[in-house]
C-alpha cells in the first residue's frame, strides 16, 4: 500500500498506473507486435505470461490501455563491476497516441518509487543515441550515461546481387 491506502495505484486527473494483470497481456502484445523479435518476451501472450508481473506496470488514460513499463532485478551485472542490487529497466513503451503527454515519465517515476521501496541501489535501463526524446526524459529524471555500446553488423549473402 502507498501513502494513500492504495495498493500499486498512482492516479491523476485520467490516468492510472498499475501493476499490470493477465488481461493486459493482450493490449500489450497487440501495442509491441508480432514482429521478428526472438526471445523478447512481449511479442506473444504466451511469452508474456512467463514475466512477473509485480515487475511489469501499466498506464491507462481514462480507461485506456496506453502504454507499459518491465523491469527486472538482478545482483552483481556482468556490465558493471562492484554493483550489488541493481534493476534494468527493459522496456519503456507508450502508445503513439498517448506520447507527449507525461505517460512516460509516470510510469518511470512510479516504477522508481517501487524500485526504492525494495531497496534496490542501481537502475539501469537503455535507448539508442538517436531517440532524443528518451533521452531528455531519463536525463530529466536524475539518470547519468552509462556507457556506449556498439552495434554491428554484416551482411554474408546479398539476394540482390547473388542471384536470388
Amino acid at each position: 500500500m502507498d501513502s494513500t491506502g492504495h495498493r500499486g495505484v498512482r492516479q491523476t486527473v485520467d490516468m492510472i498506473v498499475r501493476y499490470s494483470t493477465e488481461s493486459d497481456l493482450p493490449k500489450i502484445e497487440s501495442h509491441y507486435g508480432r514482429l521478428d523479435k526472438a526471445g523478447d518476451p512481449f511479442c506473444e501472450v504466451t511469452s508474456i505470461q512467463e514475466i512477473r508481473f509485480d515487475w511489469l506496470i501499466i498506464a491507462e488514460v481514462a480507461g485506456e490501455y496506453a502504454g507499459f513499463l518491465y523491469w527486472h532485478l538482478g545482483e552483481k551485472p556482468f556490465f558493471a563491476p562492484g554493483i550489488g542490487k541493481f534493476a534494468h529497466i527493459r522496456e519503456v513503451q507508450v502508445l503513439e497516441k498517448f506520447q507527449g503527454r507525461g505517460i512516460g515519465r509516470k510510469l518511470i517515476v512510479y516504477a522508481l518509487e517501487k524500485l526504492k521501496a525494495l531497496w534496490t541501489q542501481d537502475i539501469f535501463l537503455a535507448t539508442s543515441e538517436t531517440n532524443d526524446a528518451a533521452r531528455h526524459l531519463y536525463e530529466s529524471l536524475g539518470f547519468t550515461q552509462f556507457r556506449k555500446q556498439i552495434h554491428y553488423t554484416l551482411r554474408i549473402y546479398d539476394y540482390r546481387k547473388d542471384g536470388a
